[in-house]
């Protein structure tokens, strides 16, 4: 199997379906490529039903910075193959720090690829940008998407987000 290269204009169609995907729609997420090797992910106000971490209203739940890595993870895999589904297979997540503030940001980079499996890295942070969270992963591509978003032609559907 050979890739197409990844184009910034790929890149961009994939995060808008990433972003159309109703389980980041429902987490409050917004992913960007802002480079062709760099995922950026965005969480601009924290709901109060996420919180509650070590028993703390102000420190987020490690539930939803769980669920944030396989978002990292899971995304990464559009700087490889914009075609393709993935899917986590594994999640390597290293709580450093309790993380409170309004905001969340995270980053992922692919460290390698194989034909089917992505290995990357993640890290995410508070809103004064100290790193909290600290993760690898590995995906899998699940083949190529043929389904289209109603009313858009030539574009796959939001179903290409992780599974």
């Amino acid at each position: 199997m050979t890739r197409r290269p990844i184009t910034r204009a790929a890149l961009d169609r994939y995060a808008e379906l990433c972003n159309a995907h109703p389980s980041l729609q429902s987490l409050g997420v917004q992913i960007a490529f802002p480079e062709l090797d760099l995922l950026r992910m965005t969480m601009a106000s924290v709901p109060p039903l996420m919180r509650g971490g070590l028993g703390d209203l102000g420190v987020v739940n490690g539930g939803v910075l769980s669920a944030l890595c396989d978002v990292l993870i899971g995304c990464s895999c559009g700087m490889v193959d914009t075609q393709s589904r993935s899917a986590t297979v594994q999640l390597d997540i290293r709580f450093e720090r309790a993380l409170r503030g309004a905001s969340i940001h995270g980053r992922a980079r692919v460290d390698r690829a194989t034909q089917r499996l992505i290995f990357a890295s993640a890290e995410i942070c508070d809103e004064q940008g100290q790193v909290c969270v600290r993760c690898q992963g590995i995906a899998t591509l699940i083949g190529e998407t043929a389904l289209r978003v109603p009313g858009r032609s030539g574009e796959p559907s939001p179903d290409l987000g992780q599974e």
